[in-house]
Order: structure tokens, then sequence, then C-alpha cells
């Protein structure tokens, strides 16, 4: 079963050290009110993880703030599937050049790497980037993989969330091997992703 107090707890107190960020929360879970003017952050990364998916690590770098969940049996040493939940304290961060590093990535480490086209949009009033990397053969792992990205632009920090799958790598031009039925859920999962503020209901409103 999923923590999700452990992972709000672990999301809330690393990211009170950071110059600008935010807190994590699953739809419709009470949050603390924003008090105005005393600089509490007041922006709210809403997504639900998967049934069962357990938390695997949270990592600081800079002023970002990295989690990890698994799912049940799986950890970072061993694991076919990993949400990865990025929140990075910078103002000025552009959503779309950050998922332009991850394109950059894909390609110097894997054998061929396949991005689509960036898609750009607005959710909840805040600019989104989303798009699919596919790697046929990472050069170090030698399995393939499949990243599905959204990113966020919210007004105290980037938020960025990932889905990833390794597994048998495949040929150039070839279709990552992956179930259909998990390509469906991973869409479900992406839309439900969204930023909110409880200190802008009228621009940004959360859920009650």
């Amino acid at each position: 079963m999923m923590r999700p107090l452990a992972l709000l707890a672990a999301l809330t107190l690393a990211a009170a050290a950071l110059p600008a960020s935010a807190q994590m929360r699953q739809p419709g879970r009470p949050a603390q009110e924003p008090s105005a003017g005393n600089g509490e952050l007041s922006e709210r990364l809403l997504l639900l993880p998967p049934a069962g998916w357990q938390e695997g690590g949270t990592s600081r770098g800079g002023n970002a703030l990295t989690t990890q969940l698994f799912p049940p049996g799986q950890n970072s040493e061993k694991w076919d599937q990993m949400l990865s939940i990025q929140v990075m304290g910078d103002s000025k961060a552009d959503a779309r050049d950050h998922i332009q590093r991850i394109v950059e990535a894909s390609r110097a480490n894997c054998e061929a790497s396949g991005p689509s086209p960036v898609t750009e949009g607005n959710s909840n009033g805040y600019p989104v980037s989303t798009l699919t990397v596919t790697c046929t053969k990472g050069r170090q792992s030698g399995l393939g993989g499949l990243v599905a990205v959204k990113a966020i632009r919210g007004n105290q920090a980037l938020y960025v969330v990932q889905r990833i799958w390794r597994g048998q790598p495949f040929e150039r031009n070839s279709t990552a091997p992956v179930p259909p039925d998990m390509l469906k859920e991973w869409s479900q999962f992406l839309r439900g992703v969204a930023v909110c503020d409880e200190a802008d209901p009228q621009r940004h409103p959360c859920p009650k």
C-alpha cells in the first residue's frame, strides 16, 4: 500500500530548505492553509501514485528535490518501472529547456534515441510541456527504455514528473516492447498530474 503521508512528509521537509519550491499532495488531501506575507509556499503538486507503489528514495541536488517510487517488489537496484517526481525551486527554469536536456541525455546514453515532438499547452493556468523518448539500448545498462515526461512551470517551482520503463533492447525504428495496458495507464496518470495554488484559487484552484 502506498504511504502517502511518508511521501508527503519527505517532500515537504526537504522543500522547506529550498529558496522556492512546493509541496506534493494527493488530490483531495487537506493541506495547511497558506499564510500570506510569511513566505509560506502555497503551490501544490497534485498526483495520485499507482496503487501499491513505494517510495524508493529522495535526493537533493542544488535547488532540486527528486523522489523515486517503484512498483511492489522493486527498488532502486532492480526495477523495470519507475515514477520520478522532481521539484526545482528555480523561478526562471523553463519546462521546455528541461525536457530538451532529457532528450540530450538520452542521445548521449543510448545507442539510438527517439524523442517525440514536444507538446506544449496549459493546465490549471500553468504552462505545460510533455514528450516521450525511446532508448533502443542503454550504453551502460544494455537495456531498452521508454520515458514519458510532463513538466509544469509553476510560479514557485518547476515540477517534472516522469514515468519510466526499461526492459529488453529493441531495434532502431521499432516500437518499444511495452504492454498497451501500461501505456494506457501512463496516459491516464499523467493527465491527472497538475499544480494548484491555495493562495490563488481564482487562477490556479486546488481540489476541495
